[in-house]
């Protein structure tokens, strides 16, 4: 028996539709020819379970003959069902009647890799994007560059991969396998191949450029990047509400901490329209600015810049009928799902009518709770602002994006922490745009140590989530 052998994905159906045979799976729906005896039962043999393509065939051309019809067109017709049908075809490696590996698509366009499997002594090397993880029962092997998921049936398949971390031939695979027969590695070794998992070394055993990483690229944001799209992977994606049935919705607005609690004035926005920079002027003037002026920003300097940016302009409650099963608010930025996860967290190290210290802003409420915390967790966040903009002098205030992120993985499957990257990038450009327009000094921070704030805020680990900083400070006299 052949050591690969092939089933249709579990809920493949087939059917006959207006004479012709339609496979439907997960994807839609494929027609495949006309519904003829022989074709069907060899699919219904791949629905049925796994089927070598040997025994296929073979069942094929004698159903064929006692019909009466010529065996090689209906041949024809199912290696082109089967290439039609590669998004829904799993491939089993075996050896008797033990399973070592099992390759499943995970998009619609899914195929193994064309051609012969290399020969026994070309060396070959794991993709380096491929890792291993838990999925159901089994560990499984993917890689953002293969659109399979290669599930391992056999313990002994584990060392395997193990080994494949650098080039390595056959036979050099084979005296270190132990539980793996020469069929059984040729098996496995072919079914990696085929599906992306292995790639020949050149002719020194170095991997070649098909295993490495796309220049520019580091594993983990490949695979950020591959997690963070519709497709192609067989997850649910998108608005599909994944906690809807387990949990409530996140408030629209976090509660404030206990704390003292610090009011903030409200600035007159029609004083402020008439008096503020054209909008051109200001995006035209925008930069950052990491220097800052001699006399410390104010309280009310800050309490017009966290209302012009951030506060929350309204409140709306949840509309099912609309499918939005959630309170929403509006503020001065837009937000995916009108989600609005992301808190500010301040870091105040000088500012007139605000001691130093660590605070959370509400921006419901617009005013500040000072937090517990020691000096020298406002000392730790300054010299990382400080180490992040090329040794500037600390800003007068460190604040802190933070998102929680549930907010949004309440909604969205798949992809709720790329997006509060991007909503913290606009919130970023927000900000700065105000200081701007204030005429202030304003810094974005991308980066930073994100145990920092998660300590010096007391934040919920995976649940609040540091995204972003920005320093913000008094502008020094021009000359």
């Amino acid at each position: 028996m052949s050591p690969l052998l092939l089933s249709l994905h579990p809920g493949t159906t087939l059917h006959d539709e207006q004479g012709l045979l339609t496979a439907h799976h997960r994807w839609g729906r494929t027609t495949l020819g006309p519904h003829t005896p022989p074709l069907a039962e060899a699919l219904q043999a791949l629905a049925a379970g796994p089927t070598a393509i040997d025994d296929m065939t073979d069942r094929l051309r004698a159903t064929a003959r006692r019909a009466g019809l010529p065996p090689e067109p209906q041949l024809a017709v199912l290696h082109g069902s089967l290439e039609r049908l590669a998004h829904s075809v799993r491939r089993h490696a075996t050896t008797g009647s033990r399973r070592w590996a099992t390759a499943e698509p995970l998009a619609p366009g899914a195929a193994p890799r064309p051609g012969p499997a290399p020969a026994p002594d070309t060396p070959l090397t794991l993709d380096r994007a491929a890792h291993l993880r838990p999925v159901d029962d089994r560990l499984a092997l993917e890689s953002p560059r293969s659109r399979f998921r290669l599930r391992l049936e056999d313990p002994g398949v584990a060392t395997l991969l193990a080994l494949l971390a650098r080039p390595a031939s056959r036979a050099e695979l084979a005296g270190r396998c132990g539980d793996l027969t020469e069929d059984a590695l040729a098996a496995v070794v072919s079914l990696l191949y085929s599906t992306g998992f292995a790639h020949p070394a050149d002719g020194a055993g170095h991997p070649t450029d098909d295993a490495g990483l796309p220049p520019g690229w580091t594993f983990h944001e490949l695979l950020a990047y591959d997690g963070s799209r519709a497709g192609p992977r067989d997850r649910p994606y998108g608005p599909v509400f994944p906690l809807r049935a387990t949990e409530p919705p996140a408030p629209p607005v976090a509660p404030p901490p206990a704390g003292r609690v610090i009011p903030l004035g409200r600035p007159d926005l029609d004083r402020v329209s008439r008096e503020d920079r054209s909008f051109t002027d200001v995006l035209e003037s925008r930069t950052s600015r990491r220097a800052y002026g001699e006399p410390p920003l104010t309280i009310e300097q800050l309490a017009e810049f966290l209302y012009r940016a951030a506060r929350v302009r309204t409140l709306l409650g949840a509309r099912p009928e609309d499918d939005r099963p959630y309170a929403i608010t509006s503020r001065p930025y837009p937000s995916a799902g009108s989600a609005y996860e992301l808190e500010l967290y301040a870091a105040v190290h000088r500012c007139h009518g605000l001691d130093r210290g660590l605070y959370h802003y509400d921006p419901l409420g617009h005013a500040l709770t000072a937090l517990p915390g020691a000096p020298e967790a406002v000392d730790r966040l300054l010299r990382e602002a400080s180490a992040a903009t090329g040794g500037a002098p600390p800003p007068d205030v460190h604040l802190t994006l933070v998102s929680r992120v549930k907010r949004l993985s309440w909604k969205y499957a798949a992809h709720a922490y790329a997006l509060t990257l991007k909503n913290t990038g606009v919130l970023l450009q927000t900000l700065c745009l105000v200081a701007t327009a204030m005429g202030l000094s304003g810094c974005p921070v991308g980066g930073g140590d994100s145990e920092t704030p998660v300590r010096a805020f007391g934040l919920a680990p995976h649940t609040e989530i540091p995204v972003g900083a920005f320093l913000l400070g008094s502008a020094p006299t021009p000359h």
